[in-house]
């Protein structure tokens, strides 16, 4: 028994089953994580290694250098690269997609500890950590105060703040950076040190000794057994002062002797403001299978409790929500999808002219998005921008099947078959076209599912999300769709016999479309009966559309990834190398005060300079002389402008302040690949040659239109003062370089002796020169060393200190040294553009063992754009088998398969009128009209084979097929065009991101509609009538063999 005939019969049975799967598929949608993007684990370990106040070079050579050699040899590892600045190395380990990133995390690990010893002694633990999107925080605070300091609102802040937030089921840690932390400071005078002959060292030595608390083992007292603990740890500052360290002539010499003890702060290398206001800024990140809506509405709860418990006079702001964006990008496609059910109902009921039909389609939509959300909860989906844009994409192919099948139902019935059996029959005869028709879709997006590298994986939960919902479509169109139109479809009275101004209204309007779908047929009927009568003329007109078509895609802009409006703006702000933090302090308030003037739709500003500490180094400037500006601005409904306006707005200011190099960040998807959009990779040892390659480039690519933002990676040298040691008179003294360094390191930089411990917390005990003392070159040379002889000489007897400058930061990759041109594009396609730039490198002249290469979203786009259409080519063969499946025959595929190609007229001209870039989502729209297209062709060619087999002539067949196929063609795809108009639009947050995928299959299937219900009957007489030739020639033969068999035998 067919199931559309048992859903039918068992009809009870099949509405408690559907009740059932409507229950879970609530269920199932309350508890689906929502996320931004989905769960990517991407191929990339990164490691961290903080070394500080060592300059690059050295840096590069002690610890970079090691750790990639070693590190490279773990397996799978595709490519090496590291970024090498002051203080920092971050080395980064790139994986083939699809390795196990927890064995990969343990190898490099493994490896990071085998070469431990051979690092510099106080160099920082190097941190491993794979990189995972939900790494990034999810929401930044920022914490101020006009009666508190910055230190008393960074203890708040972590003491405070910290413990709570990170007490909230899926969050994972909360981290402070800015402000002030507390330090107990050692300061030495080295004229009272040098009185009394001691080094800075001998100091550090004595302050770590005298705080020391250890066990001493047990004491046995008969019954009692005692645990021995010396107690020696310092408990104020005042026994730090009057610490010991000799004793001359029965004389104590203690630390208040020779410096000063003072409970001040670490030296601030990174400050922080919120609209011009001093802050601290607090980073909270979530675990990564926690539901990032739901924490954040968490932190949220708990911040309101938190205000009221910190000190009055505090205020914790949220900077960064992300699950704000998450929730307007949600509720701007879950709109969508709603505006798509209107319009396919309202097209549903132009056609059908019966409000009940409309409605048991629109019943049909809901309960197969339901369908969907269950089998989405078992298969460990998370509801994202992705994979809503993908049930928003669906709407409009849900709706197909059902059409097909009431359609057929309802010209049945209007025919005068009885309800039951015309919703039994008129299901059951299209159903093997609607399961190939599905089929050939899903065949469509199943490459997309191996397309490698980001492209792939971020589309994986689109692609199966609009899988799951067609096959879902599917069961429902075949069973719950005439269940309920052999229920509830039935005539009522004629509208012409009820009575009142409102039928009367209604009856007139009925009657106007009825007439106009009539004139709409007969015209239909007299433009096909001609194209079947002037084949040739039709193909070759639609032969020239399709050339035209291919120019205008050969001559169309391509991009990677449209630009999304996330209402959060980002400026890297860089002045030059050397800049002091008060310089950097006024020119980020001169850029603030501008943002503030030119734009009023700016919620909060934010900015940041300096160096960070600890994981805030990854998200934050990096260096003393740059800095970030962040600018929130209210909601998009809110504000006239978008993003990228004000950006160009806020360009022109900037370029009316001196010295500052201000550079816009890319937000939203665009930020997940590579440093610019072009990027031109110098490879070679020499940094002074690369950097004059890269201003030679600069200057080139500076001239070719839409290159914006041009910046050469390595930056003007950073003045510093190198000292040269002189190895034979260190030798002679019977010092080391290793001892002269850090003994220089004591002084200047300073060393943590040990820790005091206050409250339960600990706090650096930092031995160093006062600051008066090392401030100039001259300080710096008169710095004491003290040989193991007990000889005391000034640096500059066994040093010569030189003033010169070192480079800011040292780029590697797969171990070689590189310097980048990065550019941004703007005004002009990222294709267009990359192909300009490629043409002025093949210009460049370059020394020997030097090489160039092109990277950034470029790299990423052809790549991407590569295997996509690898995808498409795949995606037609596979539509090809489906249909020769169903057809059981090798000819009849190809009458639909022209319509593939054909379609692409649509595409080309409507992308063009619309001013859309081709973009990976224009590509992957191409990819799904493959399967959209030959949907109706499949419907149309399977009943004029129907009508064929009945005895019908050819072209009878076709007039007829044509005809009473034309109304199920037209609703389809009206309300596949329908429902994507609002993605189509572009309009709301992320919009952007969806309109090229819309536009895409919105001209695609205008024109390949009229394709099919012209140029699909075209072919289908020419290859029919050619058959029938080719079979009356074969049978020619065959008589005239069995003739002449025949003759021969009466012979």
């Amino acid at each position: 028994m067919k199931i559309t005939t048992l859903s039918i019969k068992r009809g009870i049975t099949f509405f408690m089953i559907y009740l059932i799967v409507i229950g879970f598929g609530l269920f199932s949608l309350v508890r689906l994580r929502i996320d931004l993007f989905p769960d990517l684990t991407f191929p990339v370990i990164a490691i961290l290694t903080q070394y500080t106040g060592v300059n690059p070079y050295d840096i590069e050579t002690t610890v970079t250098r090691p750790i990639e050699e070693n590190v490279s040899s773990v397996e799978n590892v595709k490519k090496v690269s590291s970024i090498t600045s002051q203080g920092l190395s971050l080395i980064i380990l790139e994986f083939d997609w699809g390795t196990d990133m927890d064995q990969a995390e343990i190898d490099a690990r493994r490896n990071i500890d085998m070469i431990r010893d051979f690092l510099p002694d106080d160099v920082r633990q190097p941190i491993v950590f794979a990189f995972d999107p939900s790494m990034q925080p999810v929401e930044f605070l920022s914490v101020t105060s006009d009666q508190y300091g910055l230190a008393e609102l960074r203890r708040i802040s972590e003491m405070d703040i910290e413990p709570r937030l990170e007490r909230i089921p899926g969050v994972a840690n909360a981290f402070t950076t800015g402000g002030l932390s507390r330090e107990i400071n050692v300061l030495v005078d080295p004229n009272k040190l040098q009185a009394h002959r001691f080094s800075i060292d001998y100091v550090i030595n004595v302050l770590r000794m005298n705080n020391m608390q250890l066990p001493s083992g047990w004491v046995d007292d008969r019954t009692v057994e005692f645990s021995v603990q010396t107690s020696g740890e310092y408990t104020s500052l005042e026994q730090i002062r009057n610490t010991t360290i000799a004793n001359i002539d029965g004389t104590p010499i203690r630390v208040r002797d020779v410096a000063q003890v003072v409970d001040g702060f670490k030296e601030q290398r990174q400050r922080e403001y919120i609209n011009d206001v001093p802050s601290v800024l607090l980073m909270v990140s979530k675990q990564s299978d926690a539901n990032t809506v739901q924490v954040c509405k968490k932190i949220n709860e708990r911040l309101e409790s938190i205000r009221t418990e910190v000190p009055q006079g505090v205020e914790i702001k949220t900077f960064w929500d992300q699950s704000t964006f998450i929730n307007r990008s949600m509720s701007n496609l879950g709109r969508t999808a709603i505006q798509a059910i209107g319009l396919a109902f309202l097209v549903l009921l132009f056609f059908l002219l019966n409000i009940r039909s409309s409605i048991i389609i629109a019943i049909s939509i809901p309960t197969s998005l339901l369908v969907t959300f269950s089998v989405m909860d078992q298969a460990g989906l998370t509801l994202n921008m992705i994979s809503m844009a993908g049930l928003a994409l669906a709407v409009g192919l849900l709706v197909d099947n059902s059409i097909v099948v009431l359609e057929n139902i309802f010209r049945r019935q209007q025919l005068g078959e009885d309800i039951m059996e015309a919703a039994d029959k008129g299901g059951s005869e299209v159903s093997m076209a609607i399961t190939a028709s599905t089929l050939t879709t899903l065949a469509v997006f199943v490459p997309v599912l191996f397309v490698p590298g980001i492209a792939g994986e971020l589309f994986k939960d689109m692609v199966v999300t609009i899988c799951f919902s067609l096959v879902a479509s599917l069961v429902v169109a075949l069973t719950l769709v005439p269940l309920l139109a052999s229920r509830f479809l039935v005539f009522k009275k004629e509208l012409e016999n009820r009575k009142g101004v409102f039928w009367g209204i209604v009856f007139r309007i009925k009657t106007s479309i009825t007439g106009f779908l009539e004139r709409l047929k007969k015209s239909y009927s007299k433009s096909l009966h001609w194209s079947i009568n002037h084949r040739k003329m039709v193909l070759i007109i639609t032969l020239v559309a399709f050339v035209l078509s291919i120019v205008v895609f050969a001559t169309s802009g391509g991009d990677f990834f449209p630009h999304s409006d996330q209402g959060f703006i980002v400026y890297e702000v860089k002045r030059a190398p050397g800049t002091s933090l008060d310089e950097m302090d006024k020119t980020m308030k001169q850029i603030s005060a501008i943002v503030q003037d030119e734009v009023p739709e700016a919620e909060l500003v934010r900015y940041e300079f300096g160096q960070g500490e600890g994981f805030s180094a990854l998200f934050g400037s990096g260096k003393s002389h740059a800095g970030e500006i962040n600018i929130k601005l209210v909601k998009l409904s809110e504000r006239k402008r978008r993003q990228r306006e004000i950006d160009e707005i806020l360009k022109e200011k900037f370029k009316n302040i001196p010295g500052v190099e201000i550079k816009y960040q890319e937000q939203g998807m665009s930020q997940m690949f590579g440093e610019g959009d072009i990027v031109v990779e110098i490879f070679g040892h020499d940094l002074v040659k690369s950097k004059q390659i890269g201003e030679q480039i600069k200057k080139m690519v500076e001239k070719i239109e839409g290159t914006s933002q041009i910046e050469v990676s390595v930056e003007e040298a950073m003045p510093e003062l190198k000292v040269e040691l002189d190895r034979n008179r260190i030798s002679d003294l019977g010092l080391s370089t290793a001892m002269v360094s850090q003994t220089i390191s004591s002084n200047v930089l300073g060393t943590v002796a040990s820790q005091y411990r206050d409250g339960g917390d600990e706090f650096d005990i930092r031995v160093q020169l006062e600051k008066k003392y090392r401030k100039n070159k001259r300080d710096l040379e008169n710095l004491l060393i003290v040989a193991p002889n007990g000889a005391r000489v000034p640096l500059r007897a066994i040093a010569t200190v030189v003033s010169s400058k070192a480079p800011t930061e040292i780029t590697r990759e797969d171990q070689e040294r590189v310097v980048k041109v990065s550019m941004m594009v703007s005004g002009r396609d990222l294709r267009s553009v990359t192909i300009d730039v490629e043409k002025e490198m093949k210009k460049v002249v370059l020394p020997r063992d030097y090489r160039l290469e092109i990277s950034g979203m470029a790299e990423e786009q052809a790549e991407s754009f590569m295997y996509l259409g690898i995808a498409m080519l795949v995606a037609i063969l596979l539509t090809y088998m489906v249909m020769a499946s169903q057809f059981e025959s090798l000819l009849d595929p190809f009458v639909i398969l022209f319509t593939i190609p054909l379609s692409l007229i649509g595409v080309a001209l409507f992308l063009f009128v619309t001013g859309t870039n081709i973009t990976v989502m224009a590509l992957i729209g191409i990819i799904m009209l493959v399967g959209i297209v030959v949907n109706n062709g499949i419907v149309l060619v399977d009943y004029m084979n129907q009508l064929r087999q009945r005895g019908m002539e050819l072209i009878e067949a076709v007039m007829v097929g044509g005809e009473t196929r034309m109304r199920p063609v037209l609703m389809t795809a009206l309300t596949t065009i329908l429902a994507m108009v609002p993605l189509a639009l572009g309009v709301g947050e992320s919009g952007e991101n969806w309109a090229p995928l819309a536009r895409s299959v919105i001209g695609g299937l205008m024109v390949a509609s009229v394709l099919t219900l012209f140029i699909v009957p075209v072919i289908y007489v020419i290859v029919e009538k050619r058959s029938e030739k080719h079979l009356k020639k074969r049978e020619a033969r065959k008589e005239a063999k069995r003739q002449k068999l025949l003759g021969a035998e009466n012979v």
